[in-house]
């Protein structure tokens, strides 16, 4: 490849793995006697088949840049990763590693959730610690391990709703308890999303070296989902509507007296999200007394499969359980619907970042190979 020596391991993994190797090598090569638009699709899959093959990544980059390259083409070859992506993501995890811990007692308070074991001391004779994840969290469970026998005898656990409000969900009363030194505490988790978890600590015991601490904590490790965090993807986007209706360019400008009315009993419109969006929900502000009596709503990906189904009454917001789509048609049927908005909400995703979830996975391993690779994409010349 003539590469810096860091390329070594990706190399020696390459040739541990001939017979995979020498068959993407072959599909990289036959790649060159095809179709410049047709290039990126066969490189993918020789991408996806052994991703070691660094020079599969380097003629994949330039088939990227093909003028000609159909932009729905490349978001439907795209659509496994991302889907193989999100499933990984909402497999259960430690979302504890990803906490930010903090605490006025406790000295070194990131030790207890870092998974390094290292123990984290408060030396006062109450107690408490503060987590914040990144995204609302799913707790599943939570389990400590005590140091010496300087554990609380009582202590609340509080969840931050998403009414700004913690709630109390846990006690020492709901704990399980094995052991009696350097021993653990597990306690089941609670449906409630969180972003911040606040754990109060009381009548702790001092430990028998020093006397000087009253809580240890050598690990607090807590399991679940860290969920996804939706916006508004639909504004500024295109937009038509059927021929009868008027005001389509006002359904996505969040402007409230500007109105789509659908002049019809059967009308629609289409928003092309541009990226590929796992999409939460669309939600509608209709004028009063002009709703229809039934939606359909239909998205897809590029030039694959339409999902279709009929929306629930009530209409002001329709569930659409994160499925993916690019396109979304709305068709409505009865009365004569009048709309001040719409706003689709959820999670969009570029083709280039899909590109980099799929080396992220590959080359975790070999961080400089993966770092340079990321600035590569980061720099073709394409945009969904």
């Amino acid at each position: 490849w003539m590469r810096p020596s860091y390329f070594f391991p990706v190399m020696e993994r390459a040739q541990s793995n001939l017979d995979e190797y020498r068959l993407s090598e072959k599909i990289r090569l036959a790649a060159k006697l095809i179709a410049p638009e047709d290039k990126f699709e066969v490189l993918e899959d020789a991408s996806t088949l052994f991703p070691y093959n660094f020079a599969v990544w380097v003629d994949l980059e330039k088939a990227m840049e093909v003028p000609t390259l159909e932009k729905d083409v490349v978001q439907s070859i795209l659509l496994p990763t991302l889907h193989s992506t999100r499933e990984l993501q909402q497999e259960e995890s430690v979302i504890s590693l990803k906490a930010t811990t903090t605490s006025a007692c406790f000295s070194n308070a990131m030790k207890m959730t870092d998974g390094t074991g290292a123990t984290a001391y408060c030396k006062k004779t109450t107690g408490a610690l503060l987590l914040e994840f990144p995204s609302p969290a799913t707790v599943n469970s939570i389990k400590f391990q005590w140091w010496g026998w300087s554990k609380p005898n009582e202590y609340d656990m509080y969840a931050l709703g998403s009414d700004g409000e913690y709630v109390l969900v846990r006690t020492q009363e709901d704990e399980r308890v094995e052991g009696w030194f350097n021993h653990y505490s597990f306690l089941e988790g609670w449906k409630m999303k969180t972003n911040k978890i606040k754990i109060e600590m009381r009548d702790g015991k001092l430990d028998p070296w020093n006397g000087k601490t009253y809580f240890g904590i050598r690990a607090l490790i807590i399991k679940g989902l860290l969920n996804d965090v939706t916006s508004v993807v639909s504004n500024g986007k295109p937009i038509t509507s059927s021929e009868l209706s008027t005001g389509s360019n006002g359904l996505l400008d969040e402007d409230e007296d500007t109105l789509w009315m659908a002049n019809s009993e059967d009308s629609w419109f289409e928003i092309n999200l541009r990226k590929i969006c796992a999409v939460e929900d669309i939600a509608f502000s209709w004028v009063d007394g002009a709703q229809p009596q039934n939606i359909t709503i239909s998205y897809q990906v590029g030039d694959g499969p339409e999902t279709e189904f009929v929306a629930e009454q009530p209409f002001d917001k329709v569930p659409m359980d994160m499925d993916t789509g690019v396109t979304l048609r709305i068709a409505l049927s009865g009365g004569n619907p009048i709309l001040r908005g719409v706003k689709v909400c959820g999670i969009e995703y570029s083709s280039k970042q899909i590109l980099k979830f799929k080396v992220e996975k590959a080359y975790k391993p070999f961080q400089q190979v993966k770092n340079k690779l990321m600035n590569s994409i980061d720099g073709i010349n394409y945009t969904d």
